[in-house]
């Protein structure tokens, strides 16, 4: 009998991939949790779907099976009986939601779910929170680190999937590279860290591991920035800067956005030698796992998504 895997944050990049990849794949039941309508939702950054663009998703997993199940993500009495029946709780809520998956843990414990997979699909927390610079970065990665021990702490199984920099966030040019540029990094666009998620999951060493994944590339940022250059037919603007010149960024950061890449630029270049915020877990445990092709996420994510970012800009500087 396949085990019941539950999405929750099922209508984000990640999350609805997941749930594709797991129709894909076979291996598992997928199912989706779904906040009641009117229930606040954050973002990473990205316009959230719009309301018939969600129901067309549900629309498409349900006439392939997928039982969707509609809940107040607040509230254990309905949260609870909503899980009953799931084995493995993915949740894939963006980094601002972080604490949304508190009353998660808990009704996954009271339902008798035996794994629960939190959303930490970026560096390896478990080591940036001790980082010496205090960044808004560096306490998100605690208060993550804080919920593996809460998931711990509720008697519950685990996995979690680091999987390094979304490259469609550090493409704005001049690209802020981290360090020299030759260092391998892991790289995982927003979809394809959904679609490893299930392939993760159905192999035995993912039980209780954190287990670094570079699910589109592992490449420096020269080589990234090389396949981006012969892509477009033109140099690639970019600065190399270490952690000082990160470190004095974040502080005069402009945004929220830029806030959360300046801090991120921070931890990378402050890892100590041997001791990397990513990984490239798949390499050996999954190596028949294919990411996107490189071609094929600058044209279909990177520019798009840099030129909304852009444009967006230009609103924000125009107004």
């Amino acid at each position: 009998m396949k085990k019941t895997i539950t999405v929750f944050g099922a209508t984000g990049t990640a999350g609805s991939a997941c749930v594709d990849e797991l129709l894909l794949q076979g291996v598992f039941q997928p199912r989706v949790l779904v906040r009641k309508s009117g229930q606040e939702e954050k973002t990473s950054g990205l316009a959230q779907k719009a309301a018939d663009e969600k129901q067309r998703l549900y629309d498409r997993w349900t006439r392939r099976g997928v039982e969707i199940r509609e809940v107040n993500a607040t509230e254990q009495t309905d949260l609870i009986p909503a899980l009953k029946g799931t084995d493995y709780l993915v949740s894939c809520v963006p980094y601002s939601a972080t604490e949304s998956q508190y009353p998660l843990i808990w009704a996954a414990k009271e339902a008798g779910v035996e794994r629960f997979v939190p959303s930490e699909f970026g560096f390896i927390y478990e080591w940036e929170q001790f980082w010496p610079t205090d960044t808004s970065h560096r306490q998100m990665a605690r208060q993550k680190a804080f919920i593996r021990r809460v998931i711990e702490l509720a008697g519950l199984d685990w996995t979690i999937i680091p999987a390094g920099l979304w490259p469609e966030y550090y493409m704005l040019e001049p690209v802020c590279v981290h360090g020299d540029g030759k260092q391998k990094v892991s790289w995982s666009t927003g979809k394809d860290v959904g679609r490893i998620i299930p392939h993760v999951l159905a192999h035995p060493a993912s039980r209780n591991a954190i287990c670094p994944v570079a699910a589109t590339a592992y490449l420096s940022w020269d080589e990234m920035l090389a396949a981006r250059e012969r892509f477009l037919g033109r140099r690639v603007d970019r600065l190399y800067m270490d952690s000082t010149t990160f470190r004095a960024a974040y502080a005069q950061n402009s945004s929220p956005l830029t806030e959360v890449l300046m801090g991120i630029g921070v931890a990378a270049t402050e890892c100590p030698e041997g001791m990397p915020l990513w990984a490239n877990w798949n390499a050996m445990h999954l190596p028949d796992f294919r990411g996107m092709e490189l071609d094929v996420l600058f044209r279909d994510v990177v520019e798009p998504f840099v030129a909304a970012t852009m444009a967006g800009v230009a609103a924000v500087v125009g107004s």
